[in-house]
């Protein structure tokens, strides 16, 4: 009899946050986040460093990461993160005033989301994000279970070791159990030290550091040489995204806009890709292809009407002067009113209205002669009907509306 067993996704996010990287001060440029994500998912860290940077760059996501992993990953060895330290839920080694500054510029970049001056919901930050934190969880896929040894890194230190690193400053704290370093002492970091199998007695301190009598030092195994790969590829799409930059900013290429400059080094990725498929290398690239290939798809999806988003929303017009019908009114979604109660007519004149999806609605003033001609795919029309002849003067409304109702009142 056989079990068929399959993880939803909460069991897996929550997972994910429990075996989630720890920062690593020794591994670090600025506060050991890319280090912590590179020794978690045994992945070289400077490709989290290069996205973190690229998405800093793009829409300012990488900033509002950044700090925000500062404060919720804890450094390796101290009991919670320094977010949880500031809320009092245990000790961290950061101070607290470092925290607070964390906590000022996540809450000052979050707005910065929108990049080119597009809503939350679609900025190039937001996608960037949603790609980032995708590729996160492409990543426990992959290495659900952490790599020998990340016991050891992210175990939490005793107090007492804490507080003796602390006043001391001295080397990095090792978990229960861990060899011991040669001429420790009982009040260093790593308590009372162990003497070898050799010396039982503990007879000769002096002499621990030697190997094991009769036992050969086990051969390195060879080191297969590093791949420039990686880096190779990384820089070719660096220099491929700026001379698509340079093209759209200053050559006047507008159609080259933030989706296909993504493209374009996306695949310039992909080619890296393929050379490494055949090679067997080049697996890093994987870290930089997830969030460019969520990007590209995310903003493909989302387009930005040809009139830009103040055609978006409730767009309320009050027309007094006959001067104003000579201005019509092109909306994309939303409401639409048009108040001509203050108007009067000086002269036969006419004026349309034109949108896509959403109401419309026009005002009248009593006793204008209004020529109405109303049309809406889906939805409703109330139109006034023709009027008999008249001596004054005439209005003629062409109401044109893709969905949504038409409504023209006094």
């Amino acid at each position: 009899m056989s079990r068929t067993s399959t993880t939803d996704l909460p069991s897996e996010l929550r997972s994910l946050w429990r075996t989630r990287p720890v920062r690593t001060p020794d591994d670090s440029k600025i506060a050991g986040v890319c280090g912590g994500f590179g020794r978690r998912y045994g992945i070289d860290p400077v490709l989290f460093r290069v996205a973190f940077v690229v998405a800093a760059l793009w829409g300012g996501a990488g900033v509002f990461l950044y700090a925000l992993m500062w404060l919720l990953l804890r450094s390796a060895g101290d009991e919670v993160s320094s977010g949880e330290a500031l809320l009092g839920k245990g000790r961290a080694s950061g101070s607290k005033v470092t925290a607070v500054v964390l906590v000022v510029v996540v809450l000052l970049s979050a707005p910065t989301f929108g990049g080119s001056g597009e809503t939350l919901l679609v900025g190039a930050g937001f996608l960037m994000i949603a790609a980032m934190l995708a590729g996160w969880y492409g990543l426990h896929r992959r290495t659900p279970v952490p790599p020998t040894g990340w016991a050891e890194v992210s175990a939490v230190r005793p107090p007492a070791a804490r507080d003796t690193r602390a006043a001391t400053g001295t080397g990095p704290w090792r978990a229960p159990g861990a060899s011991q370093e040669p001429g420790s002492g009982p009040d260093a970091p790593f308590g009372p030290p162990v003497p070898p199998s050799w010396d039982p007695l503990g007879a000769a301190p002096f002499a621990w550091d030697l190997p094991e009598p009769g036992v050969a030092p086990a051969p390195a195994a060879p080191t297969r040489p590093r791949s420039r790969l990686t880096k190779v590829t990384l820089g070719l799409a660096l220099i491929a995204t700026a001379v698509s930059v340079g093209l759209s900013t200053l050559g006047g290429l507008t159609w080259l806009d933030a989706t296909r400059i993504a493209a374009i080094a996306l695949s310039v990725v992909a080619g890296g890709l393929l050379v490494g498929a055949v090679t067997r290398r080049g697996h890093g690239l994987l870290v930089v292809a997830g969030p460019l290939a969520g990007f590209v798809l995310l903003a493909s999806l989302v387009q930005v009407p040809t009139g830009g988003w103040e055609n978006i929303g409730e767009h309320r017009v009050e027309i007094t002067s006959p001067t104003q019908l000579d201005t019509p009114v092109t909306h994309e979604l939303g409401t639409v009113t048009v108040d001509m109660r203050g108007l009067e007519l000086d002269e036969d004149r006419s004026y349309s209205i034109t949108n896509e999806v959403g109401e419309v609605r026009v005002l009248l003033p009593d006793g204008l002669a209004v020529d109405a001609t109303c049309r809406t795919d889906v939805g409703s029309v109330d139109c006034p009907d023709r009027p008999a002849d008249t001596d004054g003067p005439v209005l003629t409304l062409d109401i044109t509306n893709d969905m949504g109702n038409v409504k023209v009142t006094r």
